[in-house]
């Protein structure tokens, strides 16, 4: 349980911080350094996150929620599962270098454009995407809703260990 209030006070840190910034400094360009900062702060929480699970010795993330799921996992299952998770880190990795790119190549629009507006649909196709290749490989492996998944997830993340 301290984990989950561990989570919840930094996101409302995470979430409020940027918005009290930008009212007290009410300059576009402080309020977009804020946003990038928080984008790329929360992706390297979760490449940290995701990237840790991959350590010799233990169980890659996406592996305990298909445990916490499915119960068992066939070894081929747990090796997609470890792929997947390692496509995760691919994902928060490419998106922290896109932006950074974005931001010291490109014009101040696009970069803002990149890290506001495309942010959270890029993260639902990498979900989307995960989720149909899945019941391609797996087409008998009984599919779950987002919620049962986002719960499993949750329950993962809040175990203590």
């Amino acid at each position: 349980m301290r984990l989950a209030r561990k989570a919840l006070v930094f996101l409302a840190f995470a979430g409020f911080f940027p918005f009290v910034v930008h009212f007290a400094l009410r300059d576009s360009l402080g309020a977009s350094a804020l946003a990038g900062l928080a984008h790329a702060g929360a992706y390297l929480a979760l490449l940290w996150y995701f990237g840790r699970s991959l350590r010799a010795g233990r169980e890659p993330l996406i592996t305990r929620v298909a445990h916490r799921i499915h119960g068992s996992v066939p070894p081929d299952m747990a090796r997609f599962t470890r792929r997947l998770t390692v496509a995760w880190c691919a994902f928060f990795a490419g998106q922290i270098l896109v932006s950074a790119l974005l931001l010291a190549f490109a014009p101040h629009d696009v970069w803002s454009m990149f890290v506001n507006l495309l942010d959270l649909p890029l993260l639902a196709l990498m979900f989307v995407a995960q989720q149909v290749y899945r019941a391609l490989c797996f087409p008998l492996v009984p599919r779950v809703s987002i919620g049962r998944i986002l719960s499993a997830f949750a329950e993962v993340t809040t175990r203590a260990r």
